[in-house]
């Protein structure tokens, strides 16, 4: 069993639990995820299962979209409702004011990322030295933001509602909070929801609930992308036997014959619809770089 499963992770649960329940339950030998989300978010997580852990690196996803909360009012050490108050101000944007300063925020940005965050300091977490009190700093970092808009405006309640497309890498919570500072107000995130990554969609997605209440393996099967469908954007070559059993132990073959000098910087060998391998192509030879264990036993 070898693909692709789009996931859709409930708040609450760690991306790390959801994957390592799942392994568990099917005894998967080796499952992965694209990207992570908080423990608070929830949404599209992509999982990668069995052979397509190694092509994690080569899926597109350029492009993320968040639907985003924010409380006005208020900032939390952690940025999200998850943390404890550490400021608060009597001072509210309106609506226009609101609206009138996103485009600071569209084009490529410098962000702070939250000190509650996975970002590595010397070989270790931020969020490990922010739960023990440590005094750090983290360097900022550029982002791409495609465009954002504000999608509801809740005065009364101090709340309001974003629609946010993005770099891969972007923080959300860090958006909100410099949005806030803008307005020379405060705001954390209530709540945080990945509507899509890539090529994985929120109304394609599958809940964590329902795969993880199926009886048995092979009902698993029904909700597994297969690698090629996801890697729709690498461009493929067709291979014979021969060329099959060369590329199984790493060996470079000529398609001189079939492609003439073609060069890729990726691109995916494929037998008999299935994917073989993914590697590069220069002058026409192909270099494999990840071989796929799935063609082997029938060979």
């Amino acid at each position: 069993m070898n693909g692709w499963i789009n996931l859709y992770k409930p708040s609450g649960y760690s991306s790390t639990f959801c994957l390592n329940l799942i392994k568990k339950k099917f005894k998967l030998e080796r499952i992965g995820h694209l990207g992570t989300l908080d423990p608070m978010a929830e949404g599209v997580l992509p999982i990668a299962i069995n052979e397509a852990t190694k092509t994690i690196n080569y899926i597109n996803h350029s492009k993320k979209k968040y639907l985003f909360e924010v409380q006005w009012g208020v900032e939390t050490d952690t940025l999200d409702s998850e943390g404890k108050v550490i400021k608060k101000t009597s001072n509210v944007p309106g609506k226009k004011e609101v609206i009138n300063i996103l485009h600071l925020f569209k084009g490529v940005i410098e962000q702070e990322p939250p000190k509650y965050s996975a970002k590595k300091i010397n070989g270790r977490r931020a969020y490990h030295l922010a739960r023990k009190g440590e005094v750090f700093s983290l360097k900022k970092v550029k982002k791409n933001i495609f465009n954002i808009r504000l999608i509801n405006h809740d005065q009364t309640n101090k709340k309001s509602s974003f629609v946010v497309i993005c770099e891969a890498g972007t923080y959300v919570r860090s958006l909100a909070r410099d949005i806030a500072i803008g307005l020379n107000s405060m705001c954390y995130c209530t709540k945080i929801l990945r509507l899509s990554d890539g090529f994985f969609k929120k109304r394609t997605s599958f809940s964590f609930e329902k795969l993880i209440n199926l009886k048995q393996l092979s009902d698993l099967d029904k909700y597994i992308l297969d690698i090629q469908s996801v890697l729709y954007h690498i461009p493929t070559i067709k291979i014979n036997d021969k060329k099959l059993k060369l590329i199984k132990n790493g060996m470079k073959v000529s398609m001189l014959d079939e492609v003439g000098t073609k060069e890729c910087q990726e691109i995916l060998a494929e037998y008999n619809h299935t994917i073989a391998a993914l590697g590069t192509m220069r002058e026409g030879i192909f270099y494999p770089k990840k071989v796929l264990n799935i063609l082997w036993k029938k060979i």
